[in-house]
C-alpha cells in the first residue's frame, strides 16, 4: 500500500514536471511512462500528454491523446481529468473550425456533468457552449447559454470571480457579433466590474472585446485607447506563447489595423495588418483567419490594391464556406434536439421508477399490515385493516394517476419542442440560407467589382439590405418558435434592438423605452411574446410613418395585477372620427384580443396620439 501511494505522487509529479517545463518535457514525459503500474497512471499519463499538445496546437496528437484518456479515466477520482479532456478536445475542434464536433464533445461532457450533479462543470459547460455557439454566429444560443451559466453562479453563496467574468465575457461576445452594441457593453462593463487595480492585468480579452464594440459603433479614438491598454496589459501578463497567446494578439491587431485604415493611416494599417496575419497563422484559428482576411479584403479595397482585395476576399469565402453551410446547421440542431430528448427521457425513466418504487413500497405496507394482523388481532382488527387497505389503494391509484399524467405531459412536451424545432429548421435551413445566398452574392459583388454605376450600386444596397431585414423577421419567428416561454428581459432587449435600428434611420426622431423593474421576473407564452413585440413594433412604425412625431416614448409598467404598455408620439395626431383604421391597426387589435388584452387608442389633433395596452399578469 505505501509502496503505491509513493508511485502515485512520484508519477504525478513527474507529469506536473513535464506539462510545466518549456524545454525538457519530453524527457520528463519518457520518465512517466516508464513509472505507469495501473490503469488509472495510464489514463493521467494521457491526459497530460492531451493538456501539453492541446497548449501548444499540437491537433493530431493533442485528439489521439485525449481520446485514449477518455477510454482510461472511468474512475469516479479521474472525474475533472475526464471532463478537461472532452473540454480539450472541444477547443481542439473549435480552433479547427469544426464546430459540430466541438459542440459534440461539449454535450458529452455536459452529460457526465449532470449524470454527477456536479454544479461546477455544469457551468463550465454551459459558458463553453455559449462560446461554441458564438463562434458558429448562433448568438441566440450562446446567449441563451451563457445566462444558465450566470444563474447557476449566482445562486452560489461564493463564486469565484474568474468564473463571473467568463460568463458575462460569453453573453457579451455574442450581443457584440449580433450587432447590439448597448447589451454588448452592458455585460462587459459588467465582467469588468469583478477586477480592481491590479487584478485588471488578468483580463485583457475584455479591453479587447469592448474597443471591438466600440469600433463597430465607428468611435475609433475611444475603441484605440481600449485596444492599445488591451496590448498593453496583454505584453505584461501573457509570458506563455501559445494557442491562446496567438490568438488575442491576433484579434487585438486586427482590430488596430481596421481602425488605423479607417482612420486614414493607412502604412500603420498595413503594418498591423501584417502582424496580425502573422499571430492569426500561428494560432491556426478558422475564426481568426476568417476575419482578418475579411478586415483586410475591405482595406485593400479602400487602398484601391483590387488584386489584393480579391486574393483576401477569396479567401474569406473559402474559410466561410468550408465552416458554415446547411449540413453542418442541420447537424448542430440534431445535436441540440438529441441532447434534450435524452433529456427528457430521463425526466421519464426517473418518473417511471419512483412509480415503480411506490407501488412496491405500497405492496409491501399491505402484506406486512395483514400478517401482523392474522397473527396478533381478531376480526375486529381485520375489519380496521380492510378499512386501512382499501384507504392506501385509493392513495396508490390517486398517485399512479397524478404520475402517469406527469409522464404524458413531459412526453406531449417533448413531442411538441421535437416538432417546433423541426419546423423553425425547415424555415432556417430553406428561406434562411437562401437569403444567406443572396446577401452573400449581392456583397461579393460589391467587392469583387470596382461598381461605377450609383444606381446600379444602391438598387443592390436596397437587395442587400431587404434581404438581411427578412432574415431579422425570421429570426425574430424562429426564436419565438424555439422558446417555450418568453421573460420581459427577452422581450425588452428585442424591443430595445428595434428602437436602436429606427434611431439610426430616423435620427431627428427622439426616442425613450423604459421598463418598470417590478416586471423583470414575468413570463410569457411564445406567442404572448411574439403578439407583443409586434403590437409595438406596428404602433412605432405607425408613429415614424404618418405622425411627423418629434419624440416617440414606449413605457411598460405595472398596475396592481396589469402589464401596461404605453406607446406616445409628439405628432400632429387625428380624428378618430374621421378616419377609418387600416390593416396595421386592425391586425395590432387582433393580436392584443388573441392574447385577452385589451388595446385603446387616444389622438389629439396636433397633440399627438397614445396607444394604451393592458394585459392581466
Amino acid at each position: 500500500m505505501f509502496q503505491n501511494t509513493f508511485n502515485a505522487q512520484s508519477l504525478h509529479e513527474t507529469l506536473g514536471k513535464a506539462f510545466t517545463s518549456s524545454d525538457s518535457s519530453d524527457y520528463y514525459f519518457k520518465i512517466a511512462k516508464k513509472s505507469i503500474k495501473t490503469k488509472a497512471d495510464e489514463g493521467q499519463y494521457y491526459f497530460c500528454k492531451n493538456a501539453r499538445c492541446t497548449d501548444y496546437n499540437q491537433f493530431d496528437s493533442a485528439v489521439v491523446y485525449g481520446e485514449r484518456a477518455i477510454k482510461l479515466l472511468q474512475r469516479k477520482e479521474d472525474l475533472n481529468s475526464l471532463l478537461t479532456v472532452y473540454l480539450n478536445l472541444n477547443k481542439l475542434y473549435n480552433n479547427q473550425g469544426q464546430y459540430e464536433k466541438a459542440i459534440a464533445y461539449s454535450l458529452k461532457g455536459l452529460k457526465i456533468a449532470e449524470k454527477e450533479k456536479n454544479e461546477a462543470w455544469i457551468t463550465e459547460y454551459f459558458i463553453n457552449l455559449s462560446v461554441d455557439y458564438h463562434d458558429y454566429e448562433s448568438f441566440e444560443k450562446g446567449i441563451d447559454y451563457g445566462k444558465k451559466a450566470l444563474l447557476k453562479l449566482k445562486k452560489k453563496k461564493q463564486t469565484n470571480p474568474g468564473s463571473l467574468w467568463r460568463a458575462y465575457n460569453s453573453i457579451a461576445i455574442n450581443f457584440d457579433d449580433w450587432n447590439q452594441p448597448d447589451s454588448a457593453l452592458y455585460y462587459h462593463k459588467k465582467a469588468l466590474s469583478f477586477f480592481k487595480g491590479s487584478d485588471t492585468l488578468k483580463i485583457p480579452t475584455t479591453f479587447n472585446n469592448i474597443g471591438n464594440t466600440l469600433l463597430k459603433q465607428k468611435k475609433y479614438k475611444e475603441a484605440k485607447r481600449w485596444l492599445t491598454s488591451g496590448l498593453k496589459i496583454s505584453e505584461i501578463s501573457d509570458k506563455k506563447e501559445n494557442i491562446y497567446f496567438f490568438y488575442g494578439r491576433a484579434t487585438l491587431y486586427t482590430n488596430l489595423a481596421t481602425i488605423e485604415s479607417e482612420l486614414g493611416n493607412y502604412l500603420q494599417a498595413e503594418k498591423w495588418f501584417s502582424k496580425a496575419h502573422q499571430f492569426a497563422l500561428k494560432s491556426n484559428s478558422a475564426e481568426k483567419l476568417r476575419d482578418i482576411y475579411a478586415a483586410r479584403a475591405k482595406f485593400h479595397t479602400t487602398t484601391k490594391k483590387y488584386q489584393k482585395a480579391v486574393a483576401d476576399l477569396e479567401e474569406y469565402i473559402k474559410i466561410r464556406d468550408s465552416v458554415f453551410d446547411v449540413e453542418r446547421d442541420k447537424t448542430f440542431s440534431e445535436l441540440e434536439v438529441k441532447y434534450q430528448s435524452e433529456k427528457k427521457e430521463n425526466e421519464i425513466l426517473q418518473a417511471k421508477a419512483k412509480l415503480f418504487k411506490s407501488e412496491t413500497e405500497i405492496k409491501s405496507k399491505n402484506a406486512q399490515f395483514l400478517i401482523l394482523s392474522l397473527i396478533t388481532i381478531g376480526l375486529i382488527i381485520i375489519s380496521l385493516l380492510i378499512y386501512r387497505q382499501q384507504k392506501l389503494k385509493r392513495n396508490q391509484q390517486q398517485q399512479e394517476f397524478e404520475l402517469k399524467s406527469a409522464i404524458a405531459k413531459i412526453e406531449t412536451q417533448n413531442k411538441l419542442q421535437e416538432q417546433r424545432l423541426q419546423i423553425s429548421r425547415d424555415l432556417h435551413d430553406n428561406i434562411g440560407s437562401q437569403l444567406t445566398f443572396i446577401i452573400s452574392s449581392v456583397d461579393n459583388v460589391k467587392y469583387a467589382f470596382n461598381i461605377n454605376n450609383d444606381k446600379l450600386d444602391g438598387k443592390l444596397s436596397c437587395i442587400s439590405d431587404f434581404a438581411k431585414a427578412t432574415i431579422i423577421e425570421l429570426r425574430d419567428t424562429i426564436w419565438a418558435m424555439n422558446k417555450s416561454e418568453i421573460t420581459i428581459e427577452d422581450l425588452e432587449s428585442r424591443i430595445h434592438n428595434f428602437v436602436e435600428k429606427a434611431k439610426i434611420a430616423k435620427t431627428e426622431i427622439a426616442f425613450n423605452f423604459n421598463v418598470d423593474d417590478r416586471l423583470k421576473e414575468v413570463k410569457f407564452t411564445s406567442v404572448q411574446g411574439m403578439n407583443i413585440y409586434r403590437t409595438i413594433q406596428e404602433a412605432i412604425n405607425n408613429c415614424i410613418k404618418y405622425a411627423e412625431a418629434k419624440s416617440i416614448s414606449i413605457e411598460i409598467n405595472q398596475t396592481n395585477d396589469t402589464i401596461e404598455i404605453i406607446i406616445q408620439d409628439e405628432g400632429k395626431g387625428f380624428n378618430q372620427n374621421q378616419v377609418s383604421f387600416g390593416n396595421g391597426i386592425e391586425n395590432m387589435k387582433k393580436r392584443v384580443k388573441d392574447i385577452n388584452g385589451e388595446i385603446k387608442f387616444n389622438s389629439i389633433i396636433d397633440k399627438g396620439t397614445t396607444i394604451t395596452i393592458r394585459l392581466k399578469k
